[in-house]
């Protein structure tokens, strides 16, 4: 048998096969069980939201497969992104909540970071958010400036968490002096800490958050909010400027602008690489539509939880643009990280 009549003879055994074994409808196959892995401590916004989307989620797939949250936190999520990449099955039965800013970690050569963000299959976030940096008023700091002078202790979940980069970045950009305490487990405990006196401040607050978590520090004014990082400002709190309009540089703030990423993308869900076109896509449009739904929407007003919803295609569009990102800003961006 010549080659060409070879490969015409396998061009139609595989025309024959494919729509008995490649079908959409067998490839797009529901798990018995959805299993939401979650990088961060119970009783965050994250472990919030997991918890939301196994109430909602599965009911929107097909064979309504039972939710389960199972939390996972160490290193600001990235323990819980190198289980997703490296171990979770790619059977559309594991999905995650990590952090946002773990798409940088692999860029600024992190060794922990064991993964290519541009192979997770992004879900979707549930909205995206202005973070800040908080500072309890027992330390009389009301504003940015004056961390210059005033020692301040702040809480970190890790290194490349949102936590640890914006303290260790406005220590190098401004002379601030945040003395960053790592290894806690979410912000619930880092709250805790503040209370009891142990730590001063936190950057990287989700300002949806406060409110969803401690609205009796606004309430009471039990906090100074002494910036915000994001895109644009937020004009719900107009007495804390801009990352970027404090800096200078015009180097300065391309690199904050890459490190204020996840502001975008904040609380993100992702699925393994290897997960089928059809499941990915059966994901996408069960989160999708969970989001929508009335019942989980009323739950999210009521724990004060923002759903302003960014797709899974949005995020890998804004993931490619950043691989375009010139080294020197990459490698700016990554000194003001705290990782060197």
């Amino acid at each position: 048998m010549s080659s060409a009549t070879l490969k015409k003879a396998l061009a139609c055994v595989a025309a024959a096969l494919s729509p008995v074994m490649f079908s959409p409808a067998q490839a797009q196959t529901a798990p018995k069980e959805l299993n939401i892995v979650v990088g961060f401590g119970a009783g965050g916004v994250y472990h919030s939201m997991s918890m939301l989307m196994s109430r909602h989620m599965g009911r929107k797939m097909p064979g309504q497969p039972n939710a389960v949250v199972k939390v996972m936190p160490g290193a600001g999520s990235i323990l819980a992104a190198n289980y997703l990449y490296n171990v979770a099955p790619s059977d559309g039965s594991v999905i995650g909540a990590i952090g946002g800013g773990l798409i940088l970690e692999p860029m600024f050569r992190n060794p922990e970071a064991k993964y290519d963000p541009a192979r997770f299959n992004w879900i979707g976030t549930s909205s995206s958010e202005t973070y800040t940096c908080v500072a309890m008023k027992t330390k009389s700091v009301s504003k940015i400036a004056q961390v210059v002078e005033t020692p301040l202790a702040v809480g970190s979940t890790g290194r490349g968490s949102r936590t640890f980069t914006y303290a260790s970045a406005l220590n190098d950009l401004i002379g601030a002096k945040f003395k960053i305490i790592t290894g806690y487990r979410g912000m619930t405990d880092i709250h805790l800490a503040m209370e009891r006196g142990e730590l001063d401040a936190v950057c990287g607050w989700g300002y949806s958050s406060i409110h969803s978590q401690k609205p009796d520090w606004l309430r009471d004014d039990r906090i100074n909010i002494l910036l915000q990082f994001g895109y644009r400002k937020n004009t719900a709190i107009p007495d804390a400027p801009l990352v970027t309009d404090i800096l200078k540089s015009d180097d300065d703030k391309a690199a904050m602008r890459l490190l204020v990423l996840d502001a975008l993308i904040a609380w993100p869900m992702v699925a393994p690489p290897g997960v089928s076109k059809e499941n990915v896509a059966m994901l996408r449009r069960a989160y999708v539509e969970a989001l929508a739904d009335p019942v989980l929407q009323s739950e999210a007003k009521q724990l004060q939880i923002a759903i302003d919803p960014v797709s899974g295609e949005e995020i890998e569009a804004a993931i490619a643009e950043v691989t375009k990102t010139p080294k020197s800003v990459i490698e700016h961006a990554r000194k003001l990280s705290g990782l060197d």
